[in-house]
């Protein structure tokens, strides 16, 4: 399996497994958590039928990728983000994150800049920041993350992830629509998870990535669900795009967060109209 190594660096080396499938403009996915490369199984498909590349990675401590004692921070995720656009030389790209992974894209976009990137998608976006505060007073409590990292670290991480799972699908509304198994999915794929960025990674969530927003340059997609219930688009969609206004907004009413699956369908048409394969979609 292909691997490109990090390191040693922070966490020690670590093997970031990929795939790179077909021609044309590069598009990078970045997963979300606890997932891995997975996830996009709906999209890669339709990207590839467009006449795409298509490379995806799993982020270190997730899926195949090693199980990094540390560096789940975004300096580092991003820097991850980054040997993989050096390691395959990659240009004129579109980079695509769902939840967690688009933190990945604005933190890069803030550090490293757009000479590699076209255009910049995101899925149920982190960002801007999602902490409440005084300033931020749609946000989420810091209590929420507590008492999410508490649930990780239990030794029963079965029924961390199902609770998960019901948050990711909103299994309540989406029963009976045909993805009814989408829930034996994500409980296989997030059971590769390692046991330390299972719960490392959570207190990325409240970096602040305004800064970085203010600094993209490139044309930018914000896909995302009324109905999230683990970002909810309050707190991240909505403040994002007042930040990003001449970005394509998308709102999708009921999705939920896992609407890379329960809504590939209407997700793939915004993205390859994004990229310019049908005509754009309205704002």
């Amino acid at each position: 399996m292909p691997h490109i190594t990090i390191g040693p660096d922070i966490g020690g080396t670590v093997e970031l497994h990929y795939e790179d499938r077909g021609t044309g403009r590069p598009v990078v996915l970045v997963h979300g958590y606890p997932l891995d490369s997975r996830s996009w199984d709906k999209q890669v498909p339709a990207l590839l039928t467009a006449g795409y590349r298509v490379i995806t990675y799993d982020r270190r401590g997730f899926g195949r990728s090693s199980p990094a004692s540390d560096g789940y921070d975004y300096d580092t995720l991003a820097a991850d983000l980054n040997s993989v656009l050096d390691e395959l030389d990659l240009g004129d790209a579109v980079l695509v994150g769902h939840a967690a992974g688009t933190g990945e894209i604005a933190r890069y976009l803030g550090e490293y800049g757009s000479a590699r990137v076209a255009k910049a998608v995101f899925l149920a976006p982190l960002p801007p920041f999602l902490l409440r505060t005084d300033e931020t007073p749609h946000g989420v409590d810091l209590t929420f993350f507590d008492e999410l990292m508490a649930k990780a670290r239990s030794r029963d991480r079965g029924a961390y992830f199902t609770e998960l799972c019901d948050l990711f699908l909103n299994t309540a509304k989406t029963a009976g629509t045909g993805w009814d198994g989408a829930g034996e999915t994500f409980l296989d794929i997030a059971a590769s998870t390692s046991a330390r960025a299972c719960v490392a990674v959570i207190p990325a969530w409240i970096t602040d990535f305004r800064a970085d927003i203010a600094s993209i340059d490139v044309p930018a997609l914000i896909v995302h669900g009324a109905g999230d219930r683990l970002l909810p688009v309050d707190a991240t969609g909505r403040p994002l795009r007042t930040l990003l206004p001449r970005a394509t907004y998308i709102e999708i009413a009921d999705a939920p967060h896992g609407l890379l699956w329960t809504h590939a369908d209407e997700v793939n048409e915004a993205v390859l109209a994004f990229l310019g394969d049908t005509e754009k979609p309205r704002t």
